[in-house]
């Protein structure tokens, strides 16, 4: 069924502040498959929760009173179907959420979608359905989500354009009520099998994406690359790699960006 963890930092020490649990918690339905924070909200996917079919999926948004934390709405995609895995990947800042369905089927079998929300008071609405401009079937589009502020990014860690599972991202733009897509990311040494876009995250001008199948230090020793707007373009500035880089080390499997760290 699943479940979530607060922690709170008081001097250097960390404590558990809180157990998150769905308020019509089931057997199977993952809970706690991805999470993310801003401010005093919490956001938990629960990509086989079964409302809108079979393995549908949902995320729940929690707000925190003092030292408790509260369910306060259940996200679900207004077209919500079964094997779409809403809730797979999962973010949140301040107003807005996004979250991943990459198993959605609109341009074909798991072509991918995102979807975002916006809180108005305690409600939160869906606001806008992120879909890529070159869908094509088998991208998992929406595998990994991220966003901050008025821009978004989206994995599509199967990607073709580079060769087969070579990888992308897609940043999308917020103005006003709408989301449009504003660029497309890829590696500039893109190749076959890289899974660029399997992670991704946002922060300012600056995105971040995971390709952990990259073989610059040998098979599957991984990469990220670092990519930065200028007014509405956005270019790659470094490629990273660890310094100890080996065989099946699988980095940038995750990635998270914050400011200029």
């Amino acid at each position: 069924s699943g479940s979530a963890y607060i922690f709170i930092r008081s001097g250097t020490s960390w404590s558990q502040q809180a157990k998150l649990v769905a308020g019509d918690a089931a057997a199977s339905d993952y809970f706690g498959y991805s999470v993310s924070i801003s401010g005093d909200y919490a956001l938990v996917g629960a990509r086989y929760d079964d409302d809108g079919g079979n393995q549908s999926g949902s995320a729940y948004i929690f707000v925190r009173s003092g030292t408790s934390w509260s369910q306060q709405a259940k996200l679900v995609a207004d077209d919500a179907d079964a094997s779409d895995y809403f809730g797979v990947s999962v973010s949140i800042s301040g107003d807005y959420a996004v979250v991943g369905a990459y198993a959605d089927d609109d341009a074909g079998d798991r072509s991918g979608s995102a979807y975002t929300f916006v809180r108005s008071g305690t409600s939160w609405s869906q606001q806008a359905k992120l879909v890529a401009s070159d869908a094509a079937s088998g991208d998992n589009f929406g595998y990994s989500v991220s966003i901050s502020g008025d821009y978004a990014v989206v994995g599509a860690y199967q990607d073709d354009d580079a060769g087969s599972n070579s990888g992308s991202a897609y940043i999308f733009i917020r103005s006003g009520t709408s989301w449009s897509q504003q660029a497309k990311l890829v590696a500039g040494d893109a190749a076959a099998s890289d899974y660029f876009g399997w992670s991704v995250s946002i922060s300012g001008d600056y995105a971040l994406v995971g390709a952990y199948e990259d073989d610059d230090g040998g098979s599957g020793s991984g990469s990220a690359y670092i990519f930065i707007r200028s007014g509405t373009s956005w270019s790659q500035q470094a490629k990273l790699v660890a310094g100890d880089a080996a065989a099946s080390d699988y980095f940038g499997y995750s990635v998270s960006i914050s400011g200029d760290y």
